[in-house]
């Protein structure tokens, strides 16, 4: 596996980001990586499958745009959306033209609710998504996340149209009920549980390397 550090800029505003590519350099697909909030795109899960996919002939794009709570709770849901759009951007002037997205916890709460069309597929590691009886997504987009709750209702994620598979743990606390209703409200989606895993998708990385290569690799 290939690893080339790059500095990632969003709106004057410079990040760090990793392209893992195979050792040839041949890819057709690339797969965008967003994070949940509590844990980086960098080391433990994340790195394996990096490694993992780069084994298999995927490349795969990571970038951090915050590294603690309190940077997060400055951001806005606007922000978040322009940080993937221009990772989307990116990846295609890298002359990718296939791409997929892995997004854990919040970073599928964040996705689902505003998918950028470039995307072929989805992999939701236990997106942390929990239905309120309103959506008020929209309307505190541009609000510091520490200053409001956002609200997602399952019209919220009624226009996906890309095929998704979302990836629960058995002892996850939005696994069953949570997670069967994003299933349900999304319009192309398939529900697979790990056995011996919770939230954090590191418990059982065998079973959560085997299911995210079968669906982001050969796709």
């Amino acid at each position: 596996m290939a690893v080339e550090f790059i500095e990632f800029e969003v709106d004057g505003e410079t990040y760090e980001a990793r392209l893992n590519t195979p050792e040839d350099g041949d890819a057709e697909t690339c797969v965008v990586v967003l994070p949940g909030a509590g844990h980086g795109p960098f080391g433990d899960v994340f790195d394996v499958t990096a490694y993992e996919l780069a084994n298999a002939g995927v490349a795969s794009f990571r970038f951090e745009t915050w590294t603690s709570d309190e940077e997060l709770d400055e951001k806005t849901l606007a922000e978040l959306r322009a940080e993937l759009d221009a990772a989307v951007a990116f990846v295609h002037d890298r002359g990718y033209d296939r791409l997929a997205l892995l997004a854990k916890s919040f970073g599928g709460r964040v996705a689902l609710t505003d998918l950028p069309d470039a995307f072929e597929r989805v992999l939701g590691w236990a997106p942390a998504v929990q239905f309120a009886a309103e959506s008020n997504v929209d309307a505190v987009a541009d609000d510091p996340l520490d200053d409001v709750d956002v609200n997602v209702a399952p019209g919220d994620v009624a226009d996906v149209d890309a095929p998704v598979k979302l990836l629960y743990g058995d002892d996850d606390y939005f696994y069953p009920e949570h997670a069967r209703a994003l299933a349900d409200a999304l319009p192309n989606a398939e529900l697979r549980i790990v056995e011996d895993e919770n939230h954090s998708m590191n418990e059982n990385r065998p079973a959560v390397i085997r299911e995210t290569l079968d669906f982001l690799v050969d796709a």
